[in-house]
């Protein structure tokens, strides 16, 4: 009778998951065969995080460092000259609720025209702490040289959604959410772009989520995804997929990956590459460089 029943149950993953044998890891890219110099971007006495390169050399981060006399520091839109490393406040005038005092940003994506962007927001006189609490968010069109904003029709009331990445060449926004459909916690979702405020229907990434947070999607140039997923041994580690359906994410190696949590990475160029992580005691965040030698 036992026998009977393994089999039965050898019989239904076998069944259930058709693939399973076939499944292999993604093979990583030449990029992460190099050696590299490691350094921080960022100051450690505030957070920042949620990096983006928008090419000519730059980067656009969130940061609290704006408020350093504030209980409850919000964080602001910052850029930084990635060839002096300087880093200024973004002049967020006309940007809707980004200029607004009362909202932090938690993330944005612009286009490669300029054209539009998306951003993640809160409202900080709500919500005391902006990784711990909801997050929604606010398409600002800018293709009629001044802003239109307006919250994208597939953004549910009751839920959070953050860290937006829009990849060009697909038209395709990814972006988080713990909305119902998904595997636990936060997921990893993407919708179509189809025109100004328009767009598709919204599909979970089911090959990349688990039961746990999965969080900062970004697409290469040569259509990898990165993103990071909570782990139980390290934190948050970052993972790579490759669209390829037979093939299962791939933890990437050291010096991504460390014993702290590491997340948001992208890559600039061939030999640069940008990757937030906490501090060892979780005091802070901050945005390092990973520079190929």
């Amino acid at each position: 009778m036992r026998r009977s029943t393994a089999l039965l149950a050898f019989a239904y993953i076998l069944v259930s998951f058709p693939l399973l044998g076939q499944l292999r890891p993604a093979p990583t890219p030449n990029f992460f065969n190099q050696s590299f110099q490691v350094t921080r971007l960022t100051s450690p006495i505030k957070n920042s995080l949620a990096g983006t390169y928008v090419g000519d050399g730059r980067m656009l981060f969130v940061s609290d460092a704006a408020s350093p006399f504030s209980q409850a520091p919000k964080f602001r839109l910052w850029n930084m000259d990635l060839i002096t490393e300087k880093a200024k406040r973004v002049n967020t005038k006309n940007l809707c609720e980004i200029n607004t005092l009362r909202y932090n940003v938690g993330a944005i994506t612009v286009d490669d025209s300029n054209s539009f962007m998306i951003a993640a927001i809160n409202d900080a006189s709500i919500n005391d702490f902006m990784v711990q609490t909801r997050m929604t968010l606010l398409h600002i069109d800018l293709s009629h040289g001044f802003s239109q904003c307006a919250t994208p029709p597939f953004v549910k009331i009751g839920y959070s959604y953050n860290h937006p990445f829009y990849d060009d060449k697909t038209g395709y926004l990814y972006f988080t959410s713990d909305k119902p459909g998904g595997k636990g916690g936060l997921d990893i979702y993407r919708v179509l772009k189809l025109g100004a405020n328009e767009w598709g229907e919204v599909e979970p990434m089911d090959e990349l989520n688990t039961p746990n947070n999965d969080v900062f999607p970004y697409v290469h140039d040569d259509g990898r995804l990165y993103y990071s997923t909570l782990t139980a041994s390290s934190g948050y580690d970052v993972y790579m997929w490759d669209f390829d359906r037979r093939s299962y994410p791939t933890r990437l190696p050291a010096p991504v990956n460390t014993k702290v949590d590491d997340f948001n990475f992208f890559i600039i160029s061939e030999k640069d590459a940008v990757v937030a992580r906490s501090s060892s005691n979780s005091d802070y965040s901050a945005l390092y460089r990973l520079l190929a030698f």
